[in-house]
């Protein structure tokens, strides 16, 4: 009978009759022939009488899907990426137990997908999450200074990146007028994290 493979498998073609020679399309003369190609094979199988017999089979080979999911991949605390499996129309189980075509991830781990086609044909692929941590910053509660006098804000991390609302790119800044300031301090990951703090000068 006419038989489908995936693309990558194999098929082991059988004539049975042990002790008999044999011919294949393919030139073989064993009993038993391995094929991994789309195409007709026949065998001509002669027994010691002289007598022959042959039978034909079509072999198709099916197409895998294409499954990437991208390179691992680094996200900060608080965001989420989407996995997408692609090949619309196809059956998705997820390492979650997911079975849709796109995932939304936002914890570390090992993330994995397999794909079947609609011709049964199958392919896994796999990404590494790893969610980065944000820095802590806290400027402390809002606060009220006299005339004269000035306030150290302290962004803390040391070994951050800093931006205040001044224009400053320091770990620490001097203010003695009333405003709002705010600083954003992003870490080694390359995550950011926000502050802001209310002076009033009496």
């Amino acid at each position: 009978p006419d038989t489908a493979i995936c693309q990558g498998e194999s098929l082991m073609l059988n004539a049975g009759n042990p002790g008999a020679n044999y011919l294949w399309n393919t030139g073989a003369t064993t009993q038993q022939i391995n094929i991994n190609t789309a195409g007709t094979y026949w065998v001509k199988v002669t027994n010691d009488y002289g007598c022959s017999a042959a039978d034909t089979m079509q072999l198709t080979v099916n197409p895998l899907p294409i499954v990437n999911l991208g390179p691992d991949t680094a996200i900060c605390q608080g965001e989420s990426l989407t996995l997408n499996a692609g090949n619309s129309g196809a059956s998705y189980l997820w390492s979650t137990g997911a079975t849709t075509q796109t995932l939304a991830v936002n914890a570390t781990g090992t993330y994995w997908v397999k794909v079947t086609n609609g011709f049964g044909c199958s392919v896994s692929d796999t990404l590494q999450l790893t969610v980065n941590p944000l820095p802590i910053v806290n400027l402390g509660p809002d606060t009220a200074i006299c005339q004269g006098e000035s306030l150290m804000l302290d962004a803390g991390n040391p070994g951050a990146t800093y931006l205040w609302n001044t224009g400053a790119t320091t770990q620490q800044i001097n203010i003695n007028i009333a405003d709002t300031y705010w600083v954003r301090v992003t870490n080694g990951f390359g995550c950011s994290a926000s502050d802001t703090l209310q002076l009033t000068v009496n």
